[in-house]
């Protein structure tokens, strides 16, 4: 009897181990396979807790109606998996055409190249944030007499006028700030020429060959928007306060490395808004970018399509920005987001409106943002709620029951997103991350469905890189909201202990609540620490190199070999088996490369390490460093490595870091 129970979910353990990972994942017909036997196990788990463990049940007594509530939470998951695999039916991979693409346009003379205008919209970000993307702009490899970097200055600040007279950028503000990114958009749009538009956030820095990869997609005429990826310089705050830095991808990776090289083998991928090129006419067609959603990016999109247009995307990295620095920042963000697309469900000329084609009404609906915060929450709840009063979830007379229908279907779902998103997947991470996220996100679901177009217009904070240094820990609401739930599932497990004193300790459901609750104590440990923000000692972001120099003390040149630099300063070691004794505040001049000689000051040596300090960078001189830092030659992309993952969540848990939080000199 029991090696029947386990059978299914040997046999697809097997199959999932043995077997899957050695098919193409990029073959539409391999993907539709596989998502379609995923499928049949759901279905046959659904069907079972329906007919078997629901239906029966009346919903006269409220033990009945949790019963009720409890499947259908089930089947709002089961509606946002089949609408996330249906999705990852399709994949593209269009490198091989920007090759083709960009070896054409090379062969062409500047003379037969198009007109380029990049907007660098920007409201309240630092010189710190927006120096870095306006000389990055201007340093794009393109024909200058074909290219205009313009600023969209909604704050109206003279010294950003200032600052892009000294370095030759455009500069545009507006009487009145209406519409947000929207209006700025489309002040601009009615002021300039070119016969492409870049738009950049106001903390992105394009990479140099950015226009030359993606400007012959525009060959196809039904083309309006090419969208890259966004990647990031600094780490993001689940990096950061995991002390992840190295060990697990960035929060937007199975955003943008899985899920829209899918949407846009469905035609469906959408304008972010940033890292992108968009064709005039067609936006002129579509008459401009909508204003009436916060999210404008989405609402384009759905308007070009109207007007028979479509987006591609270009999953190659062609540029990079600042994560979102802190988890209020990322909330900011993620409630601007959730708001603006819920919005969507009640304009005429959202995914419900006339002229979409019905996968694209589909892949549009915010399926995601209506489910997924409501779902995880009740998630904390079904054990809480069994644990303290007896109520179980679903009606079994053991759990062996739930072990042959669910678990074959649920290890099926765990190995199959693992095949699709290798390397952008960590079920304990990812799972925390999404919950914290939907908890926090909860009451702005709420709201945008009773009063949906309340303005409450929330600019991303960027920039605190450049600010003083953060000193201590910060506990954030979420951290209070992830201890209220913990105390609550881990008292009512200890409760459960105890037979006599337990009210949940009978029937089939106590061993399935019992390892849901454990899972659950997991994931909020791991939520509560990526609630606390820890110190970030270093002012700029700085980046792992492999380059040699030279450094001149005391008018004799010494080979070095650079580890890392920033904005700020600079770490290496001498190359030369002889070394030269240095001291503290001692000035040296150091040469880079393609740079002109910069003057330092030693903070330390350590190991034989030496930490130098830019001295007087400026002007000039500063400018070249931030093109040679910020625009394709250097990133700080970490991938998903498994093993390191593991031991830096286990060192972050049981470890001191005091240590890390020592903030450094200024140098650093």
């Amino acid at each position: 009897m029991e090696f029947t129970i386990f059978a299914l979910s040997v046999a697809v353990i097997g199959f999932c181990l043995l077997f899957l990972p050695h098919l193409d994942r990029n073959n539409r017909w391999v993907r539709l396979s596989i998502i379609g036997v995923l499928s049949v196990f759901w279905m046959r788990y659904m069907t079972w807790r329906l007919f078997y463990t629901t239906l029966p049940i009346p919903m006269i007594t409220g033990h009945g109606l949790w019963i009720w509530l409890c499947f259908f939470v089930e089947v709002l998951v089961s509606i946002e998996s089949f609408i996330f695999y249906i999705t990852l039916m399709r994949h593209t991979d269009r490198t091989s055409q920007a090759d083709k693409f960009e070896k054409a346009l090379r062969e062409l003379s500047p003379e037969e190249l198009p007109t380029v205008d990049v907007f660098l919209p920007t409201y309240n970000e630092g010189i710190e944030v927006i120096e870095r993307s306006i000389l990055g702009c201007l340093h794009l490899d393109w024909p200058k007499n074909k290219l205009k970097v313009w600023v969209l200055d909604d704050g109206k600040r003279e010294w950003v006028r200032q600052f892009c007279e000294e370095v030759g950028a455009g500069y545009i503000s507006r009487k009145e700030w209406v519409h947000a990114k929207a209006g700025n958009l489309n002040h601009a749009f009615e002021m300039t020429n070119g016969d492409f538009i870049a738009v950049f956030d106001a903390d992105f820095v394009p990479f140099r060959n950015f226009l030359y990869r993606t400007v012959g997609f525009f060959v196809d005429p039904k083309v309006a928007i090419l969208q890259t990826p966004q990647h990031f310089f600094n780490k993001d705050y689940v990096q950061s306060n995991l002390h992840l830095h190295d060990s697990a991808p960035d929060d937007q990776r199975l955003f943008f490395d899985v899920m829209m090289p899918a949407r846009d083998g469905w035609d469906a991928a959408f304008w972010c808004g940033s890292c992108s090129l968009a064709r005039r006419t067609a936006m002129r067609e579509a008459g401009g970018v909508p204003t009436r959603s916060i999210t404008e990016d989405l609402t384009t999109t759905l308007a070009l399509l109207r007007h028979g247009y479509i987006t591609r995307y270009l999953n190659e990295k062609l540029s990079h920005g600042l994560a979102p620095e802190s988890l209020p920042s990322l909330l900011t963000q993620r409630k601007r987001w959730c708001r603006g697309t819920i919005q969507t469900m009640f304009m005429k000329d959202g995914p419900l409106g006339p002229g979409l084609r019905f996968i694209h009404r589909v892949l549009f609906f915010p399926w995601h943002w209506l489910i997924s915060p409501f779902t995880r929450f009740f998630s904390f709840l079904v054990p809480i709620v069994f644990l303290w009063t007896g109520y179980p979830a679903l009606l079994i007379t053991h759990y062996s029951e739930l072990i042959y229908y669910h678990f074959p279907a649920f290890l099926m779902n765990l190995f199959v997103t693992l095949w699709l998103a290798p390397r952008h997947y960590i079920p304990l991470l990812s799972s925390s991350v999404s919950s914290l996220e939907a908890i926090q996100v909860l009451p702005t679901v709420v709201s945008s469905l009773s009063t949906p177009f309340k303005n409450d217009f929330g600019v991303t904070p960027k920039g605190t890189l450049g600010r003083p240094a953060q000193k201590k820990n910060i506990f954030h609401f979420s951290f209070w909201i992830c201890m209220t739930l913990l105390v609550l599932t881990s008292v009512g497990m200890l409760v459960n202990i105890i037979p006599e004193r337990s009210p949940s300790s009978e029937g089939g459901f106590f061993p399935v609540a019992a390892v849901w609750a454990t899972m659950n104590v997991f994931m909020l440990i791991v939520m509560s620490m990526i609630s606390v923000e820890h110190p970030r000692p270093r002012t700029d972001e700085r980046f792992q190199v492999d380059e040699e120099g030279y450094l001149q003390i005391e008018g004799k040149d010494i080979r070095i070999h650079i580890q890392d630099i920033s904005l700020g300063g600079v770490s290496l070691h001498y190359l030369n088996p002889e070394r030269q004794a240095l001291s503290n505040g001692q000035e040296v001049t150091l040469t880079i490369p393609s740079l002109k000689p910069m003057p330092c000051e030693v903070v330390r040596t350590e190991e034989g390490t030496i930490h130098l300090r830019f001295k007087d960078l400026t002007g000039a001189p500063r400018h070249a460093l931030i093109q040679h830092l910020y625009t394709g030659k250097y990133h700080n992309s970490s991938t998903l490595k498994y093993t390191h993952f593991a031991r830096h969540l286990f060192h972050r848990i049981f470890s001191d870091h005091s240590h890390l939080y020592t903030p450094p000199t200024k140098a650093e």
